[in-house]
């Protein structure tokens, strides 16, 4: 697919942005380490729900409103009553309750229906790297600057992960398969041959590597791994339970001679990935830091 881009000596700069305004939590020169907060704000709630008043009350869709106890607006409670019917002086009630912790976003006097938004989610944007502020974005974040070198991959699964590098592969051929993990390698970043085969990458997930990364991977064996097709417009956002990332692409790709050089030097030091691929909008491509 496409050979790595590998770099030393090199200043890396990381731009650290909140997607939505929030709090810049450092200062310009600051120096910050790889779990440093560097900004902190909310972001809208995807999830939304839709709840039929009428059918639950087994009311008239239009009399909905008279038995309302929140309007459009107010926070709920999960559990909490938010509409109320009483009939024959009080013997049969009926009980309406929020299914979450949100707000009402909208209601229908027509339709009955109510959609109740979970409430804002808090998020926090962290350095990701060890190194100095070098710039700061109002309301949004920061850039990270640190001296290393860099390896540009091809593609990508998972978002940002960091840990002592390994190297498992003896040579730029080498396939890593499961017997070469083991519990010791929990929170590390694994460096494999020309490829991984599948039962390695289970085995990865249930040790608990923070990374792999390999010269390439099987396309099928990766959509196995996710449960779906490989979107190869926009990854990042996987939920594997470790980031996966190939230098060169599809298929059994032995490592760049000089990338395998490269990591082989950085052995045991700190080694931050990420899977983010974007080849569509921006030609994001995953990359795993090595600080000096």
């Amino acid at each position: 697919m496409t050979d790595p881009a590998v770099e030393r000596n090199v200043v890396i700069c990381k731009v650290r942005r909140l997607p939505a305004p929030g709090e810049v939590l450092v200062r310009l020169g600051e120096m910050v380490k790889v779990d440093t907060p560097i900004a902190r704000g909310r972001v809208r709630n995807t999830e939304l729900v839709e709840v039929r008043v009428d059918q639950k009350l087994g009311v008239d869709a239009m009399d909905v409103a008279h038995y309302m106890l929140k309007r459009e607006g107010d926070e709920v409670k999960k559990d909490e009553v938010i509409a109320l019917r009483r009939s024959f002086f009080g013997s049969s009630t009926k009980i309406l309750r929020a299914p979450l912790d949100g707000t009402i976003e909208a209601f229908s006097r027509t339709s009955g229906k109510l959609l109740i938004r979970g409430l804002p989610i808090q998020i926090e944007v962290n350095a990701h790297i060890p190194g100095r502020v070098t710039e700061l974005f109002p309301l949004e974040g920061a850039i990270v600057e640190c001296k290393g070198a860099i390896a540009r991959g091809a593609v990508g699964v998972g978002g940002e992960a960091r840990g002592p590098l390994e190297v498992l592969a003896n040579g730029p051929g080498d396939v890593l398969t499961e017997d070469s993990i083991t519990k010791s390698h929990i929170g590390k970043v694994v460096l494999g041959g020309a490829t991984v085969t599948p039962e390695a990458q289970i085995k990865a997930r249930s040790v608990g590597v923070a990374a792999l990364v390999v010269g390439g991977v099987d396309e099928k064996d990766l959509s196995g791994l996710l449960g779906h097709e490989l979107n190869l417009g926009d990854t990042g956002m996987e939920r594997i339970g470790f980031t996966l990332v190939s230098l060169s692409g599809f298929g059994t790709q032995p490592l760049d001679e000089d990338a395998f050089r490269l990591f082989k030097e950085y052995e045991g030091r700190l080694a931050c990935v990420d899977g983010t691929t974007q080849i569509r909008t921006r030609m994001l491509r995953p990359e795993v830091i090595l600080p000096d």
